[in-house]
């Protein structure tokens, strides 16, 4: 089963910040200027940045309405475009190759202020490299930091902070982490910091410690280290496993969620006298896109919309801080489709995602540790029961070489029956190019227009933040 409802104690913290009175503090009016008289316009001092990668208006849509069935409350994410004085915009997220972006060139239009090719970070067709924001951030001498449930080395928050023509130089990407001196680090990629027979050369965590780091690998340790002013926080060889996982396998209970990074990241930056540049990652909603993994993807996404009171809470105690929330771009073209007689059994068949308790990453893993499908596992994760066809697919797919996501293979295989129970539909396996949503509060908000490129906003922050 899914988790319970929230406490009585967070809906009064979402009802009770005063989103309204947030706002108008901030000053994050839309309104435009008095084009004799223009207004001083203050001076961001920290800039927080949310961005759940990967996320479909479908995806938030199905999601808002499970919450409002089984938590009896909207998205947060939903109760935040309700409030006055909120600056919002609709975000094109083309790169300079397609119209349909990936994390790499999306990130890096954000971090250099240009559109790039797909897969390069913060560097141009011809090999130029351009300055990130966090170089910028730090000339400026202000903390910087990256949380994610990806790889810390991975797209989005590379395209902050690194330079490579490739986005899967992770080696290279730690390294440059390492001489670049960011201060906070939490996420997976724990192979991309360690020496071993494949990585010979580069920095280590011995290295990282060695600048001052308190280097952590468990929610225990996070929570005890969070005061320190530079953290680096490896709680997973590759990528976080998926918040569902994570809910239902008492094994992973040390590993922290994504609101447990950005609390003790923010107490950790919090320090700067200069300010902070913070980076939040949901990253794996991108992932169970591909994957198309309902359930999957809401645990994700649910995850995410629990950061957005703790960055408004943060505003409230320091109104000079810009915070940013956004997507890249969409994956999988997710929906929740009409079931059933004028459709009144589109809500039925969302309620059977909670039949389901665990990601297909999750069986992935297990049925490759043992190269064989066992079809009472997979009932017990999906709540489908598969034919013997299906099995018989399955089965073919693990003994094939050539499989490389079998996560993505089996909801192919089971695609009619995952459909059938939960109504949520998917249009392929990749990225969108659909426009997305974005709102910000705070001081530099006021010159985001309510159309705007994704190349745009680094000059929207830049210039919040003093920047030169």
């Amino acid at each position: 089963m899914l988790n319970s409802p929230p406490s009585s104690s967070r809906r009064q913290f979402i009802k009770g910040i005063g989103l309204s009175s947030v706002a108008a503090t901030l000053g994050a009016s839309t309104a435009a200027a008095d084009p004799v008289r223009q207004p001083k316009r203050p001076k961001a001092k920290n800039l927080i940045f949310l961005v759940v990668d990967g996320m479909c208006t479908g995806t938030y849509g199905f999601a808002h309405h499970w919450s409002l069935r089984h938590r009896k409350a909207p998205l947060n994410w939903m109760q935040v475009y309700e409030q006055p004085g909120l600056t919002r915009a609709l975000q094109d997220t083309a790169s300079a190759s397609s119209p349909v972006t990936d994390s790499a060139a999306a990130a890096s239009a954000w971090g250099c202020g240009q559109r790039l090719q797909n897969g390069a970070i913060n560097t141009d067709a011809n090999g130029a490299s351009l300055k990130p924001l966090f170089s910028y951030a730090k000339e400026a001498g202000k903390a910087t930091g990256l949380v994610t449930t990806c790889q810390v080395t991975h797209a989005t928050p590379a395209g902050f902070a690194a330079n490579v023509e490739k986005r899967g130089m992770e080696n290279e990407i730690a390294q440059q982490y390492y001489e670049r001196e960011i201060d906070v680090l939490l996420g997976g990629g724990l192979r991309y910091f360690q020496r071993t027979a494949d990585r010979q050369e580069g920095a280590s965590i011995p290295d990282f410690k060695g600048k001052g780091y308190r280097f952590v690998q468990t929610k225990t340790e996070l929570l005890a280290q969070a005061s320190s002013p530079r953290l680096l926080g490896l709680f997973s060889n590759s990528h976080l496993p998926y918040a569902i996982d994570r809910t239902h396998d008492a094994a992973l209970a040390e590993v922290p969620s994504l609101p447990e990074m950005f609390r003790a990241a923010l107490q950790s930056l919090s320090q700067s006298k200069q300010g902070f540049v913070l980076q939040v990652e949901g990253g794996r909603v991108d992932h169970a896109g591909h994957a198309n993994d309902s359930a999957a993807i809401l645990h994700e996404l649910l995850e995410f919309d629990d950061c957005i009171p703790i960055a408004l809470e943060y505003l409230q105690n320091d109104p000079d801080t810009l915070l940013i929330i956004t997507t890249d771009h969409g994956t999988g073209g997710c929906q929740l489709n009409g079931a059933g007689p004028a459709y009144v059994d589109s809500g039925p068949a969302l309620d059977r995602i909670n039949d389901m308790t665990g990601s297909f990453e999750a069986l992935e893993q297990k049925f490759k540790a043992t190269g064989k499908f066992d079809a009472e596992v997979f009932t017990k994760a999906t709540g489908i029961v598969a034919t013997t066809t299906q099995a018989d697919a399955i089965q073919a797919t693990i003994d094939d070489p050539e499989t490389t996501y079998l996560s993505s293979a089996m909801t192919k295989i089971v695609a009619k029956e995952l459909f059938k129970k939960t109504a949520i539909g998917w249009t392929s396996n990749n990225h969108t190019s659909e426009c997305v949503d974005l709102f910000a509060f705070g001081p530099g908000s006021e010159r985001i227009a309510p159309f705007i490129k994704n190349y745009e906003l680094f000059g929207v922050m830049t210039k919040a933040l003093k920047l030169s």
